[in-house]
């Protein structure tokens, strides 16, 4: 009974550290990580598994098990929130002069949620105005296999070494549905056209719709009165456009363990091992892009088990236990490519920047996605998963309910290089884009044009403008800290000595996994197994 303590207390300390994760949504990030499934102490990988290796203790004590598992996400509002600004799964895009921009004559601060100029969606009247609804999706389906092999005696019993070793085929499809409601779609061009009937300068150059700016097909453009240039070189990062998919061996798990108890009506063990990295990690050119694994890092882990027989009916053809699973790691650094904001500015990484001080004198800006884009030092450090259920066993068959917690902490993002200081915000206004002349104030909603700074040519003043390092919101770019839940259930048979020398085993059950906050995904899956006990 005091074991059974123990794994109480290690359920507490589990619980405890969930206190420092925050319990706010969040908003305007640019990377989401999904926990993989059929990881250690999941409840996919330990139903109908924990007894198998030791059903032949008179031939080679070892069980393998192949599950067939998949499902998909839900609540996808909380998700759109996630990677829109302003907590919003719905935005309202539109160029300054916009129905609704003004009321009686006054200017209607909230008339959009972006301006839709930023991304190349120009009129001759300046009037474009649409809403996007976003809805992300994830599905994925996998097959887990997971070998354990107890080493040395031969002899069943207590205090014996133990080999494991596991890993997942799966494949991944993310999608953020961009659907998209043109309110006043205006007569596209960045002027008209001239006498001779040529269509508008421009007309072939800007976008005419933000689902359509969203696949990054073409690069700015800058109107007549800014002086007609084709600039930058389209998204080429922060896409949306369809769904991605990806397929491949996520991460291999590989223990060593020992049984510090294996007795009638109770049973325990501690393990050690690492995670071997073979997924694949971002790379920053679609939002919600499809992964792997865990983002390619190794780690280190480290965990145990723990059952405790409850009830044994007189005939024993019936019992009742308690099934306890604790799993921690470590996830070390590696370097990979994501988009940031700058602090209290969401979305910025959408505006308009100078790359330096000549862009501004010749009206030159460029895609922000593709300067707010760089590869990070990432560092997801500490991640704990505990699983416990109710196991009921009649005869040769086996029925399981049972409650999963898994809590990360945020990762720390650090830029690989130095950020350049010399980038700056052109001033907008009515799809103009003043020459000599910068804003710091404005945002991928409003063009604060009283904010502008006249340069009147000096680089100084420019520089002096600049964004710093300090300025950058790494935090836009990491997975926050996160706390997921799993409920489940599980149904199998054992059939044992198969042709006279293996005990089979067969099952399957189903899960569904939320969470209160959004830096967790909601999402249900169901599992077919099956399995031997050699």
């Amino acid at each position: 009974m005091n074991k059974m303590c123990v794994g109480i207390v290690c359920m507490l300390i589990a619980v405890s550290n969930s206190a420092y994760c925050s319990s706010q949504d969040v908003n305007s990030h640019s990377f989401f990580s999904i926990r993989s499934p059929f990881q250690s102490a999941s409840p996919e990988r330990v139903t109908l598994f924990r007894d198998a290796p030791l059903l032949n203790c008179d031939r080679y004590q070892g069980g393998l098990q192949a599950v067939v598992f998949g499902g998909e996400s839900t609540n996808s509002k909380a998700l759109a929130r996630y990677f829109l600004p302003f907590d919003k799964d719905t935005l309202i895009f539109a160029n300054d002069n916009a129905p609704g921009s003004t009321i009686g004559g006054l200017e209607n601060p909230n008339f959009r949620d972006v301006n839709a100029f930023f991304f190349n969606i120009q009129t001759v009247a300046n009037d474009f105005k649409s809403t996007v609804k976003f809805s992300p999706r994830h599905t994925y389906v996998g097959l887990g296999l997971d070998w354990k092999q107890y080493v040395g005696s031969c002899e069943c019993g207590p205090k014996r070494w133990w080999l494991e070793i596991s890993f997942p085929i799966l494949h991944v499809r993310n999608e953020i549905n961009c659907i998209e409601t043109v309110l006043n779609q205006g007569v596209a061009g960045a002027f008209l056209g001239d006498d001779l009937g040529n269509p508008p300068v421009g007309a072939n150059e800007v976008n005419t719709s933000v689902c359509e700016a969203f696949k990054g097909l073409k690069p700015f453009f800058v109107g007549a009165a800014s002086g007609g240039a084709v600039t930058g070189s389209g998204f080429k990062f922060g896409k949306i456009d369809g769904a991605k998919s990806k397929t491949g061996l996520a991460d291999i798990e590989f223990k060593v363990g020992y049984d510090f108890a294996q007795e009638e009506c109770y049973h325990g063990d501690l393990y050690a091992g690492m995670v071997i990295p073979t997924g694949n990690k971002p790379k920053g050119e679609f939002v919600f892009e499809p992964i792997v694994g865990n983002n390619r890092h190794f780690a280190l882990m480290w965990g145990g088990s723990f059952g405790y027989e409850l009830w044994r009916s007189c005939d024993d053809v019936q019992d009742l236990r308690f099934e306890f699973e604790v799993n921690g790691r470590y996830l070390f650094r590696n370097t990979q490519i994501r988009s940031f904001d700058l602090v209290d500015k969401s979305w910025s990484r959408y505006m308009l920047v100078y790359r330096a001080f000549a862009n501004s004198q010749n009206v030159t800006p460029e895609e922000g996605i593709n300067v707010f884009t760089q590869k990070l030092h990432i560092t997801p450090r500490y991640a704990q998963d505990f699983n416990f259920g109710l196991v009921y066993d009649i005869c040769n068959w086996q029925a399981e309910i049972g409650y999963n917690f898994w809590a990360r902490q945020s990762e720390k993002a650090k830029l690989k290089e130095p950020f350049s200081t010399t980038i700056t915000f052109p001033e907008v206004s009515a799809s103009i884009i003043s020459a000599d002349t910068i804003n710091r104030a404005i945002t991928i909603k409003e063009n604060f044009a009283g904010a502008n700074l006249p340069l009147g040519g000096s680089e100084s003043l420019y520089n002096l403008n600049a964004w710093q390092e300090s300025d950058l919101n790494l935090h836009s770019a990491v997975a926050p800290c996160a706390i997921s839940h799993i409920v489940y259930g599980s149904l199998g048979s054992y059939s044992d000595h198969w042709c006279d020398c293996w005990s089979l085993f067969a099952g399957m059950g189903g899960s569904y996994e939320f969470s209160s906050v959004n830096t967790a995904i909601n999402r249900w899956m169901v599992w077919a197994k099956v399995g031997v006990s050699v």
